[in-house]
């Protein structure tokens, strides 16, 4: 699955020539309308997850609803940042291949996604293991707090929306930042500081423009 058609045709033909023992079963844009497609028929075995789609989907969610049809996922991205790999795989990606890749590199990493292994692509397995942020560890409400917060709303503002108390909203503020230092072993300055990560890490998604590093 992904949003640029260039690179879907290409799949396609590669499969045809080099592993017709892979059936493409749909391609697809998003999620919503490859589970459209499964519905109306074949239903694929192993699907190829972007991690960055256009609609801006949560790549976990997209990952949860994928494995709740029974397909085994692999992810199939340009993005190489620890934390959100990390993400995709707590929620049961089968590993990842990069779209730099050599494409045999693909059907291997499918053929192997089939039988419920693991596979990571080797540019990419040793910072996963190595690099602090692949470790940091936040819910999914503390990063629909700290998304707001980037937005620039205030904190009464994103209480209400998420329906939580301001001390609520303030305790899920609190544990993102100490989750932060306990996985790079490193004070956070803060709320700007904290942010800046979350949205340099791919945590979190504002836009194009990423926010100035601050302060409190």
């Amino acid at each position: 699955m992904d949003d640029h058609p260039i690179l879907l045709d290409g799949i396609a033909a590669h499969f045809a020539r080099h592993a017709p023992d892979i059936r493409l079963v749909a391609t697809a844009e998003d999620v919503a309308a490859l589970l459209e497609e499964d519905a109306g028929g074949d239903v694929a075995s192993v699907v190829l997850l972007d991690l960055r789609l256009r609609d801006g989907s949560d790549v976990a969610s997209n990952v949860r609803r994928l494995r709740a049809t029974g397909a085994r996922v692999l992810l199939f991205t340009g993005e190489q940042r620890p934390a959100l790999v990390r993400r995709a795989l707590d929620e049961g990606a089968l590993g990842l291949v990069l779209k730099e890749d050599p494409q045999d590199r693909l059907v291997e990493a499918i053929r192997t996604a089939e039988t419920g292994e693991m596979y990571v692509s080797s540019r990419l397995a040793h910072s996963i293991v190595t690099d602090p942020r692949g470790n940091v560890r936040l819910s999914a409400q503390q990063l629909r707090v700290l998304e707001l917060i980037a937005r620039g709303l205030p904190h009464a503002d994103i209480a209400r929306m998420l329906h939580i108390t301001e001390d609520t909203l303030r305790t899920h503020r609190k544990r993102a930042v100490d989750a932060y230092a306990k996985a790079a072993d490193e004070r956070v300055g803060g709320t700007g500081e904290l942010v800046y990560r979350a949205v340099a890490d791919g945590l979190i998604d504002i836009g194009p423009d990423l926010p100035e590093r601050a302060g409190p």
